[in-house]
């Protein structure tokens, strides 16, 4: 591939920080949608296989009761408890593999094209060096932190209600995101990136949330809706199935096919995220830290791979307090409109199941 050339840094809007991430997107469409399949796609399958045994085990209780009057443990053969062990092992190293490896690998070639360097499918695996693994350590560290801002949420009163699920949505909507491009690019360690992703989006704080609010709608349209309206499909056909092996049936073929469409859509978006993402990254540190009048002050806009050194050498701001009583204001917002938010839509969803079961009830 051509080189390309670097685009000139400089302050952009919401939407022209989407338009520009949606350009790079289409431009690398297969190479960024193979390096995230790569990861997905093995696991996608073997997590298929796993669910439907699970799907076998249960099913086998609703079809033979008889079988497990007085003795509910059956319900649990060693079959249907080692495929639920693997279920949940396979979504824990798919969490990793695909945002810890194939996010670094995307984020890499994202940095690459914005900065003028050629981007290629192996160059991009070859490129994140020890990235990789900082990342995951950093993923990590989100996990732990998660744990602690969750029991903070439940077991705070007052406070911690009212701030913990925004902490929580916060922290893995827009803090995580950022994470990658800042271990990449400006070679972070774990420990230090959750803590310079968290300095850099509190600096614009409404207008980052907006953004990552706008990718999240956009996901549950692109990725969620598709599967949350497969499975209240699905559900109704099976409260109308007319025997327990259609109902068997029904399931199996809810498994398969929601496996596959999740599949689709997680390999269409999730190049996009990291896209607008890594973006919104190189926006905040124009916006804040100056990074286009650096690049122009040491000459390094016609040379990619000295842009690339400067950018993870320019020093950071002070560490400051790790979080405001305003801050803490803003979590609490966020909590009561993410509420709002997340129960409109489950009543939506709950209002769809029932017309279909209606529907389904009348013919």
């Amino acid at each position: 591939m051509a080189a390309t050339t670097m685009p000139a840094l400089r302050p952009l809007t919401m939407g022209q920080l989407l338009d520009q991430a949606v350009r790079i997107y289409r431009r690398n469409f297969l190479r960024f949608i193979a390096i995230i399949a790569v990861m997905q796609v093995p696991l996608t399958l073997l997590q298929a296989g796993l669910s439907l045994l699970t799907v076998t085990g249960v099913f086998d209780y609703v079809r033979y009761p008889s079988r497990y009057e007085g003795n509910l443990l059956g319900l649990f053969p060693p079959s249907t408890l080692a495929a639920l062990a693997g279920s949940l092992l396979l979504n824990l190293v798919g969490f990793f593999l695909v945002n810890g490896v194939a996010a670094a690998a995307v984020t890499r070639a994202v940095g690459d094209h914005y900065l003028g360097r050629p981007a290629s499918f192996l160059g991009a695996f070859r490129r994140i060096g020890r990235s990789w693994p900082r990342l995951i350590g950093a993923l990590l560290l989100a996990l732990v932190l998660s744990i602690g801002l969750a029991l903070w949420w439940i077991l705070v009163p007052c406070l911690g209600w009212f701030t913990g699920f925004g902490l929580l949505l916060f922290l893995w909507q827009v803090i995580v995101p950022v994470v990658a491009p800042v271990v990449v690019l400006e070679r972070q360690r774990a420990a230090r990136s959750l803590r310079r992703a968290w300095d850099l989006v509190r600096r614009r704080f409404w207008w980052v949330a907006g953004f990552a609010a706008i990718l999240f709608l956009f996901n549950r349209l692109i990725v969620a809706g598709p599967s949350s309206l497969l499975n209240v499909v699905f559900r109704a056909l099976i409260l109308d199935s007319r025997g327990p092996q259609e109902a068997f049936g029904t399931l199996v073929l809810q498994t398969v096919v929601q496996s596959l469409v999740s599949l689709v859509a997680g390999l269409l978006y999730l190049p996009l995220q990291l896209t607008a993402m890594t973006l919104l990254y190189f926006d905040l540190r124009v916006r804040t830290e100056g990074l286009d009048l650096a690049f122009l002050a040491q000459g390094a806009l016609g040379d990619p791979a000295e842009a690339a050194d400067l950018l993870a050498q320019l020093p950071v701001p002070g560490k400051g307090h790790l979080v405001t009583w305003k801050e803490i204001g803003y979590f609490a917002l966020i909590s009561m409109g993410a509420s709002g938010v997340f129960g409109v839509l489950y009543l939506a969803l709950s209002l769809l199941l029932a017309l279909l079961l209606l529907f389904s009830g009348a013919l």
